[in-house]
């Protein structure tokens, strides 16, 4: 119950944090945005301060004094220094890769900073994930990997990203919330299943028709065999002392792969989209020409990385443009 309270709190305070911050590509850190309190281990220390303090008063002893005046001092250079570690940082958001509902989306962040100063031990991170630890040096500017998992196919937009820093002694924590306008593509979950019970991707080697008995094309003359029809004999043949021969007809069938809505009869929509997904997958790697029918696209068949994309793209944006 605590824990479901907690969530919900964590919720509308995301929600109310995102309502006061524009989402921005690129963002300069500033006392403006800079928040700053006390650590743990901070409070601490000035709890130890002020005991200092108080036994220099009852003991009037000068070392005491001098020992608490030195530590207050510590805890104001670190709070300056540690606002200090975030000022003028500038955060940009660049291009995510798509990835697989249920996956940990990587969003990639620029961090640049001022010629004057160097910046060490900043974490980055969404709410509830794992933090991404970056320093700047030598280099005036470096790229991080933030990760946030991905649970619903369609566009991602990745949560408020945190910078937190506890620079230099660990007595203070400053941070910054921004919204660098992330997003990522998602595609469905994929569920492996027996392709060979739908009559997906069972066709010949050759890649635009197959050739079956039938009775639309000619495709030439075999010997004749008693039962044949005598309709089909060549007569003509027979005239000239060719012995008998018997017409062949055929028909040709199309050998590209369509992966059609329907195949998936019975199965709920999130369920028909995750074997699609599956199929384009598999056949991607068999490089035969395939295309797709679902409601209200059809993309024609085709092989290739693009062709790959534009299918898996369609999926993951049905019914949620």
């Amino acid at each position: 119950m605590a824990l479901d309270l907690g969530a919900r709190w964590d919720k509308k305070f995301q929600q109310w944090m995102a309502s006061r911050i524009p989402p921005r590509e690129s963002v300069t850190l500033d006392r403006k945005i800079i928040y700053i309190i006390p650590s743990s281990n901070g409070l601490m220390f000035v709890v130890a301060a002020g005991l200092v303090f108080i036994a220099a008063i009852n003991y009037a002893v000068s070392l005491a004094f001098g020992l608490a005046f030195l530590m207050v001092s510590i805890f104001i250079l670190a709070i300056l220094h540690c606002f200090n570690n975030l000022n003028q940082l500038t955060f940009t958001g660049l291009a995510s890769r798509a990835v697989f509902a249920g996956e940990q989306a990587t969003f990639r962040v620029k961090i640049t900073r001022s010629p004057t100063r160097k910046h060490e031990a900043l974490h980055l991170n969404f709410p509830g994930e794992n933090s991404s630890h970056a320093d700047l040096f030598i280099n005036d500017q470096v790229e991080v990997d933030v990760f946030a998992a991905a649970s619903k196919r369609g566009y991602f937009k990745a949560p408020l990203l945190k910078t937190t820093t506890y620079y230099p002694l660990g007595l203070c924590r400053a941070w910054s919330v921004l919204d660098l306008n992330l997003r990522c593509l998602v595609y469905p979950k994929p569920i492996p299943f027996v392709m060979s019970q739908f009559n997906i991707g069972s066709g010949g080697t050759d890649d635009s028709a197959i050739i079956k008995e039938g009775s639309e094309d000619f495709y030439g003359l075999r010997d004749y065999v008693p039962g044949d029809s005598m309709r089909q004999v060549a007569w003509k043949n027979v005239a000239r002392g060719q012995g008998m021969q018997v017409k062949q007809f055929v028909d040709y069938v199309d050998n590209k792969v369509w992966l059609d809505w329907d195949m998936f009869y019975g199965f709920n929509t999130e369920e028909r989209l995750s074997r699609l997904c599956y199929c384009i997958l598999k056949l991607s790697k068999q490089d035969k020409p395939f295309g797709m029918k679902i409601p209200g696209s059809e993309i024609p068949p085709d092989t290739g990385p693009e062709h790959k994309k534009k299918l898996l793209r369609t999926l993951a944006l049905f019914g949620v443009e």
